[in-house]
C-alpha cells in the first residue's frame, strides 16, 4: 500500500502599494519629503531622526518608538520604507547603503507641491537635525567598514 503525498498551498495576503497609496498616506509621503532634505540617510539615521523629532521637538510623525535597553525600534519605519522601494521613489545606495530619492522619486513630489504648514514645521526641524543625523551616519559607515576590514 503506497502512501500518498500531498502539497499544502499556503496563501498570505499583502497590501498592494501604488503610487496612490502612497500619495495618500500622509506618514509615506513626509518620509519621502524627509529623505528629500537629508539627500542621503541610513536607515539607522532615519530611525534616530524620528526618535529625536519625537522626544525633543514634540513632533508625532504617526510611528509607535519602543525602547529595548540601548536599542530603539521605530515600529512600522522599515515597511514604510520598504513601500518607497518597492514603487520606486527612493532607492538603496550599493555602496554606503543610505536612502536617497529616485530621479522618478524626485518627480513625484514635484507634481505635488502641496502648502502644509506641520509639514513645513517638520522639515526645517529635520534641517535643525541635520548635522546629528549625518554624525549617526558616519558612525554607521565607520561600524561597516571597520566589520569589512576585520573579515579580511
Amino acid at each position: 500500500m503506497q502512501q500518498q503525498k500531498t502539497k499544502e498551498l499556503k496563501t498570505f495576503s499583502t497590501q498592494v502599494v501604488t503610487l496612490d497609496t502612497i500619495k495618500n498616506d500622509k506618514r509615506k509621503m513626509t518620509l519621502l519629503h524627509i529623505i528629500k532634505v537629508l539627500n542621503a540617510v541610513s536607515e539607522k539615521g532615519l530611525s534616530y531622526l524620528v526618535t529625536v523629532l519625537h522626544d525633543e521637538k514634540k513632533v508625532d510623525l504617526g510611528y509607535t518608538i519602543v525602547r529595548l535597553g540601548n536599542r530603539v525600534i521605530v515600529k512600522d519605519l522599515l515597511e514604510d520604507i520598504k513601500a518607497l522601494l518597492y514603487v520606486g521613489l527612493i532607492e538603496s545606495d550599493p555602496k554606503t547603503k543610505k536612502l536617497q530619492l529616485t530621479s522618478r522619486g524626485k518627480e513625484f513630489l514635484e507634481s505635488l507641491q502641496i502648502a502644509d504648514t506641520k509639514l513645513s514645521e517638520v522639515l526645517s526641524s529635520v534641517e535643525e537635525l541635520k548635522s546629528r543625523v549625518i554624525a549617526v551616519d558616519e558612525e554607521v559607515a565607520a561600524a561597516t567598514q571597520l566589520a569589512k576590514q576585520s573579515r579580511k
